[in-house]
């Protein structure tokens, strides 16, 4: 399937027309918040059951895709680079912290995983977190990988703003159960231009991990949290 870039940018356009509410004989509403842009790639002759065809990455997009200051993230960590964390006001847990959160029931711990999206961990600290958190935050894939896969593991205070910064615009790539990839690629504030860098971005990262590169791209399509999802190179969705 070939993407082009006019298909792909008006695509953008239109599902952040498709979610503005429009009523007949009414003034259109838009929505209070500023709705994320959701990007969804619809997969074909992809083997789930090699592991090698299986998606579990992070990626760096060109464009920042939060429009708060810190990510939603949690720091694991010990001495200066805990220290630091708590300078920098970010929500933290050390060995001590990891016991205790051990300690607590089942439902838990799933709360506290599901707080964050992502975690950064001090890499002498990796093994308490496989340890305690593995269970929980594996099956929602948000177990801290080194690079190249992911960008949670560090080993110093300057590491610390490194990620902070990288987190900004860094998505969760995934694809185990269903041939399907969905992630978001900014907010509804942004430029279309930002917004379809960070498109193109994803594109080219997917294709090149398929067997078959384009040619496994069954169809897209792009919506905002409250929108229709709208076609590549079609429309919106009734």
């Amino acid at each position: 399937m070939k993407v082009e870039e006019k298909a792909l940018k008006k695509s953008i356009n239109d599902a952040i027309d498709e979610s503005v509410i429009k009523l007949e004989g009414k003034k259109e509403k838009v929505r209070k918040f500023d709705e994320t842009v959701d990007f969804i790639i619809n997969l074909k002759d992809v083997n789930l059951k090699d592991p090698k065809q299986r998606i579990d990455k992070e990626l760096i997009l060109p464009n920042d895709i939060i429009t708060e200051n810190i990510p939603n993230i949690c720091v694991v960590a010990s001495d200066e680079v805990l220290l630091e964390a708590k300078k920098m006001k970010l929500d933290t847990i050390d060995s001590e912290g990891l016991v205790k959160l051990n300690g607590e029931e089942k439902k838990y711990k799933k709360k506290f995983v599901k707080k964050y999206d992502f975690f950064i961990v001090e890499d002498k600290m990796m093994r308490d977190v496989a340890r305690y958190l593995a269970r929980f935050l594996g099956p929602v894939g948000k177990m801290p990988k080194p690079f190249p896969s992911g960008y949670g593991i560090i080993s110093s205070v300057n590491d610390l703003q490194t990620a902070i910064d990288r987190y900004k615009k860094v998505i969760r790539v995934q694809m185990k159960k269903q041939p399907i990839v969905q992630v978001k690629i900014g907010k509804k504030s942004m430029e279309v231009d930002k917004l379809y860098a960070n498109v193109k971005t994803v594109v080219e990262f997917i294709a090149d991990l398929m067997p078959h590169k384009y040619n496994n791209f069954k169809s897209i399509y792009v919506k905002t949290t409250m929108g229709k999802p709208v076609k590549i190179g079609g429309g919106a969705e009734k």
